[in-house]
């Protein structure tokens, strides 16, 4: 219970601070990076004159988003406005407007700025992006949380290519609306990651010992999800915290390529145990915890199967957090916070989905010792395809990052 309240502890500190670091939503905010040489020299003798001409930044605020502190405001600004990750940039100016927010991206030709900010009837959300930094840009590109981004030469009038934008159809970018990508990633991989050895031999060792006890189906009940709320809870924070650390990233498809890589090299050591026994390297509960835990869990109390829960919750994360991680990472590469928030509680109740199903399913004393025992029977086989898919699942996120 302590090391549940810890973590709690810590997430309430993450909110504070990330509070504390409110911005005013009502001034215009510049965010670029130290190590871009093009990046200041644009926002001084381009961006602030055109945006100061228009009314629009009378007294802006500079940041430098590779500090940890200017970042955190930086993507505040960008969740409060629903900004999807996959759309950045090395510059960035929150442009407050008469209907909402304008969002400038890159380095664009103020004739645009112009146009966008004297735009009588300029949408609430809108993003003016233009990615060349060197040389005579070709293109610009609109975004107006309708459809895909959309791309127009450099000539197209301003006017006409916000027509276009905002009547763009089509799939909104990754996060917002489209959930026909993510969302069966999601749920297939929280269902592949609920099959460990760990959490999986611990619910039938509880089950099993309690039938034993001859406890009421009840009392089995309540305490088997007590036990499997435990283990969400847990691994829900663990999930929620490594989550608030990569976002910290400024290259979040790096920080995805390498949690695919991590989940491929975790699903290798799992192939290597189960064809070399004798491997020194191991992805299991640690002894002292498996110990511990069924020592809890003989005592059939309600304080003690939630000290199970937790052990338990916690020991998994090593046992099978490849998959957690490299899920993770990829929500961060193309989501928005609050949906890759949303995505990570879906993956935590597909995780604890088939350890409720055996609860409820198991009914009686020979049943329990029956999946019991079939588990350990099987624990090495399940490994192996554990293993299996996790490589297979590596090179799939891969694949799917580099569209």
């Amino acid at each position: 219970m302590k090391a549940l309240l810890s973590i709690a502890a810590l997430l309430a500190v993450i909110s504070t601070a990330t509070a504390q670091q409110a911005v005013d939503p009502n001034r215009t905010h510049i965010f670029f990076s130290a190590g871009c040489a093009d990046c200041w020299p644009y926002t001084e003798d381009v961006l602030i004159p055109t945006l100061q001409a228009q009314g629009a930044a009378t007294n802006p605020e500079i940041h430098d988003y590779t500090r940890p502190e200017e970042r955190t405001q930086l993507l505040q600004l960008a969740d409060e406005i629903g900004l999807p990750r996959s759309i950045a940039d090395s510059l960035y100016a929150f442009v407050p407007t008469k209907n909402g927010t304008l969002v400038v991206l890159g380095h664009v030709p103020p004739r645009l700025i112009d146009a966008a900010l004297t735009t009588p009837d300029l949408p609430s959300r809108l993003v003016l992006w233009q990615p060349e930094m060197h040389g005579e840009p070709t293109e610009f590109r609109l975004w107006a949380w309708a459809g895909e981004v959309q791309t127009y030469p450099i000539d197209v009038p301003f006017a006409e290519a916000l027509t276009q934008a905002v009547t763009a159809a089509g799939p909104l970018p990754i996060g917002l609306a489209n959930l026909g990508q993510l969302l069966p990633a999601v749920i297939v991989t929280g269902l592949l990651d609920s099959v460990n050895p760990c959490a999986f031999a611990v619910i039938l060792l509880l089950l099993a010992f309690l039938f034993t006890l001859r406890k009421s189906r009840g009392h089995i009940l309540k305490l088997g999800f007590v036990y499997v709320g435990m283990i969400f809870l847990v691994y829900f924070a663990i999930g929620l915290g490594l989550l608030q650390a990569v976002r910290f990233s400024d290259d979040p498809h790096f920080v995805a390529r390498a949690g695919a890589w991590l989940l491929i090299g975790l699903g290798i050591i799992n192939l290597i145990e189960y064809f070399f026994p004798k491997f020194p390297i191991k992805l299991h509960m640690p002894k002292i915890a498996g110990a511990r835990t069924q020592t809890l869990i003989k005592q059939a109390t309600l304080p003690t199967t939630m000290m199970a829960g937790l052990v338990v919750g916690l020991c998994t994360f090593p046992c099978s957090g490849g998959i957690y991680v490299s899920i993770i990472t990829l929500l961060n590469a193309k989501t928005t916070l609050a949906w890759g928030v949303s995505y990570l509680a879906l993956y935590n109740i597909m995780f604890v989905l088939p350890l409720i199903i055996i609860l409820l399913l198991v009914g009686n004393r020979m049943a329990a010792k029956t999946w019991a025992r079939w588990e350990r029977e099987h624990s090495l086989k399940i490994r192996l395809w554990y293993g299996v898919v996790m490589v297979a699942l590596g090179a799939a996120m891969l694949l799917y990052i580099s569209t």
